[in-house]
């Protein structure tokens, strides 16, 4: 499917797009089917379905090849790639299910500084709904114009600035109409809303997000498990950064500063300041991934540093499991005392450190091609997720 020079333009200029009949009646009635033998895996579990709620299914669900299909879709791959101007890595696969009589969503936009499905800078949703979103089911509303890109610049360091969203007034949001097998395309900054299911019949859709392959989630992308990964075909498994079946155990940070790296002391010898993780619950949702509060217990005990934000680098194998390693650059605005650990060059990390992966994620920290945003944790966010 391609889009047309005015597709495009209202997309930059407005901040979404809708494609009419994205998928044909076979293709959603075979999503419908798969979705019906996942009902027990339902979020929240707390409630009871179908009583009235918000329900979605969402995590690794895509390991059933007849939900995965879409991820890989042709005529929602290929828009995506068209608006985020680079191939795209699938951030979050979600299938919404509001019961009857289940409640709206209020106005919001969603770049989230501590969420892998929000913190990249560049990311669009795709929407299809699998039945019409209209009055009676609740509407999907957007606000055209509300994405505001000027908000976003290049920051002093590696990671780019963006400043606090500017909500739009209640007025401005508009209906696009969506009927079953549509595809909305919206932007991450796009503030949208949604309405009560007021009739008799479930509102079901599913809302997959895409980042550019140059913009990883600076919190970390979610991890797939293998079976997510393998429910695709070898042509689409190119749009799943990271999988695997083991768990991200450990979270380090890189700490840069000039041509030099802070290295902690280990019973093994040097490694990057960090260790085991832990799952934050400031916030009641699935941010997982997110290990940057883990790394910042780490670094206050290991090497006397916090940073206000964090970015993401790469997962690395580390005694079996996943290992997630963060990166930041140190200004020359502390105060003037000594660091615990040790500072190495590039070469005197060749020599020293002791978990093999090092070097790599320097190189990747350094790659001028890559575009990062600033992670927080989900404590930081609750104040203020624009203020650090």
């Amino acid at each position: 499917m391609e889009l047309t020079s005015a597709d495009i333009t209202q997309y930059e200029e407005e901040g979404y797009l809708v494609v009419r009949d994205a998928l044909d009646a076979a293709e959603l009635n075979r999503f419908d089917k798969a979705f019906r033998t996942h009902l027990d895996e339902l979020h929240p579990s707390d409630l009871k379905y179908p009583d009235p709620g918000r329900y979605t299914l969402a995590k690794s669900c895509m390991a059933d090849p007849d939900l995965a299909f879409v991820v890989e879709h042709p005529n929602i791959v290929e828009p995506a790639r068209c608006l985020l101007q680079e191939d795209p890595i699938l951030t979050a696969f979600v299938i919404y299910d509001r019961t009857p009589g289940g409640p709206g969503i209020p106005a919001h936009n969603d770049y989230k500084r501590w969420r892998p499905v929000g913190s990249s800078m560049n990311w669009l949703f795709t929407v299809v709904p699998l039945c019409d979103f209209d009055e009676r089911r609740g509407q999907l509303f957007v606000a055209p114009g509300s994405h505001r890109l000027e908000r976003v610049q290049p920051g002093p360091g590696r990671a780019q600035e963006v400043s606090e969203a500017v909500r739009p007034d209640d007025d401005a949001f508009v209906d696009p109409e969506l009927c079953r097998g549509d595809l909305l395309i919206m932007n991450m900054h796009c503030w949208h809303r949604a309405a009560p299911n007021h009739s008799a019949e479930h509102r079901l859709g599913f809302f997959n997000k895409y980042a550019g392959i140059s913009c990883p989630p600076a919190t970390g992308y979610y991890l797939f498990n293998d079976d997510a990964f393998n429910a695709l075909s070898t042509a689409g498994q190119r749009y799943i950064a990271v999988h695997s079946d083991r768990p991200i155990s450990r979270a380090r940070m890189l700490l840069q500063r000039g041509d030099r790296y802070l290295f902690a002391e280990g019973e093994n010898g040097l490694h990057l300041p960090g260790g085991p993780t832990w799952r934050e619950s400031a916030i009641p949702d699935w941010d997982i991934g997110n290990y940057i509060a883990s790394v910042h217990g780490h670094m206050r005990d290991q090497v006397r540093v916090e940073t206000p934000w964090a970015s993401y680098i790469g997962d690395y194998y580390e005694n079996g499991d996943v290992c997630r390693v963060y990166g930041y650059e140190l200004n020359d605005n502390g105060f003037p005392v000594a660091y615990e650990g040790e500072w190495l060059d590039f070469d005197n990390v060749e020599e020293r450190a002791t978990q093999g992966y090092e070097l790599e994620a320097i190189a990747t920290w350094n790659r001028p091609d890559v575009t990062r945003g600033k992670g927080v944790t989900q404590a930081q966010a609750r104040i203020d997720q624009y203020a650090y």
